[in-house]
């Protein structure tokens, strides 16, 4: 003997809305002043007061759930459907036929049903007294019909008028952007010109990339390469994005001296851009991203540029770590062979961060002004994983001490759970430790031509070793940061790979 839990549907008319979803003025209001207070969680409240979604189709009827006790093993599923009339609201009430669905699973011989729940239909007095046969004759008054589902559900966002406003652009920018998409991926770099770099093309699922041609999303690609070699050698990274064109990821490798040789690297790229989807906007809600974009003008004529972003935060409670990566709008023989740097300084008395970047040319061995480019700024306010973004001191960053050699049980138990097994390539490459990183200093005036260099069990400076003859304002002779040890720290992030090639409906 076993028992089961069914219901009958009698769907009698299904209502649409979708023409005739307005937002009053109040709403509206409520909506503007939440947008301009910076603060998403004032989008929050608005959902908590008037909820988050609202349906555009409802089917009106009557609904009884019966519990079944039944003497036989074997199982059945019986369904049953006439059709449904959908109208609008004021056809409504002139409609006389209905819809029957039967949706049951039971036992296919003796069976005692009991009725638990009732929605719609005239009500017995209790529900052991339910008589089914009466109550679906009561379905044939419209006054007895109750809603019995909600069909396709929309945010409330979603009805905001798309017009000068543009609401729906200011929501989704309040926000934050989200990663649409993020990739490891293997790659040899056969080192054999010194000057020349490599060009990875970006193998962008066509899903994905619709999402990066959409305007709305305003979509960035960041980078970062590890190189699994313990050697000297190191990789500077930038992206080529024509206008016109599909990315691809520019690599150098920097060497004291040309040795040719073929290097492993495990290389990281994802795709950042705002939402388009209301329905998903707060899915995510412990991740809070927000992307700048500064572009410099070759004219200018000067072999680093330093300025503040456009960004407050409170340096008493909180430290926001921020990424940089520089990207170019064309690659040929006039910048093929300069790399940019950069790395952040944050003035904390004036809760205040601002961006360094400098360029050096492998053709003449010395740092040159800097070409056109733009500079995008990954700033992470919140992600869902706090270990998986920070900030990090060189002195914590040495991973190359001995693992203690005890032979207790407690201490094996501990170790066994915090080393993951191999069971997918995800985790093996989590254990390599690759992170999108950038450095920062402390001060507006702790600024100079520095490199960070990320290998499977270190992230260490990097500077470039140069004999100059120019005066001594050259920024070869600024050794502020080579010899400081107490005012550096990077900013790391390690995101989960986001790869299912999945866009948003």
């Amino acid at each position: 003997m076993n028992s089961t839990y069914s219901y009958r549907e009698f769907g009698k008319v299904s209502l649409e809305f979708s023409k005739c979803l307005v937002p009053t003025s109040d709403f509206i209001n409520i909506v503007e002043k939440a947008i301009e207070s910076g603060d998403p969680n004032e989008l929050k409240q608005i959902i908590e007061e008037y909820g988050q979604f609202i349906p555009d189709e409802v089917i009106l009827g009557g609904r009884f759930y019966f519990e079944g006790t039944h003497t036989s093993k074997k199982l059945t599923e019986e369904n049953d459907y006439e059709s449904v009339v959908k109208v609008g609201i004021q056809q409504a009430l002139d409609i006389g036929v209905g819809n029957r669905s039967e949706n049951s699973k039971g036992n296919t011989n003796s069976c005692k049903r009991e009725c638990t729940k009732l929605i719609g239909g005239e009500q017995p007095d209790s529900l052991e007294e339910f008589d089914e046969t009466a109550w679906v004759r009561s379905l044939k008054d419209f006054r007895n019909w109750d809603c019995i589902e909600y069909k396709n559900p929309i945010s409330i966002f979603q009805i905001l008028p798309n017009d000068s406003r543009d609401l729906h652009g200011r929501i989704f920018s309040l926000i934050g952007k989200k990663i649409h998409y993020s990739r490891i991926e293997d790659f040899t770099y056969n080192l054999e010109e010194f000057e020349k770099p490599k060009v990875l093309k970006l193998d962008i699922p066509p899903k994905i990339s619709k999402i990066v041609q959409n305007k709305k999303t305003d979509c960035n690609i960041f980078a970062t390469v590890l190189d699994t070699d313990e050697n000297d050698d190191f990789f500077n990274y930038q992206i080529f994005h024509p206008p016109k064109g599909n990315p691809s990821l520019i690599i150098h490798c920097i060497q004291n001296k040309l040795r040719k040789r073929e290097c492993k690297l495990k290389i990281g790229w994802m795709i950042v851009g705002y939402h388009t989807d209301f329905n998903s906007i707060f899915t995510d809600s412990n991740i809070q991203l927000k992307v700048l974009e500064s572009d410099f003008n070759a004219s200018k004529q000067s072999m680093d540029d330093k300025k503040f972003l456009e960004f407050e935060y409170n340096s008493l409670i909180e430290k926001i770590p921020c990424l940089g990566i520089p990207v170019l709008s064309k690659l040929d023989s006039s910048n093929e062979s300069i790399v940019i740097g950069h790395h952040f300084f944050n003035v904390k008395e004036n809760n205040k961060i601002g961006s360094y970047t400098f360029s050096y040319c492998f053709k003449h061995n010395h740092y040159v002004n800097l070409p056109d480019f733009t500079f995008y700024t990954l700033i992470i306010s919140k992600y869902s994983n706090p270990d998986d973004y920070g900030m990090s001191s060189f002195t914590k960053n040495n991973f190359k001490g001995k693992i203690p050699s005890f032979s207790s049980n407690s201490f094996k138990a501990k170790m066994n759970k915090m080393i993951k097994s191999k069971s997918s390539k995800s985790d093996s490459l989590r254990q390599m430790k690759l992170k999108y990183v950038s450095l920062h200093t402390s001060g507006e005036n702790n600024c100079g031509p520095i490199f960070l260099k990320q290998k499977s069990k270190k992230i260490k400076r990097y500077t470039i070793k140069i004999s100059c003859g120019q005066a001594s304002s050259c920024i070869c002779k600024n050794s502020t940061l080579k010899k400081s040890k107490t005012n550096l720290e990077y900013a790391f992030f390690t995101p989960k790979e986001e790869n299912k090639d999945e866009t948003e409906a």
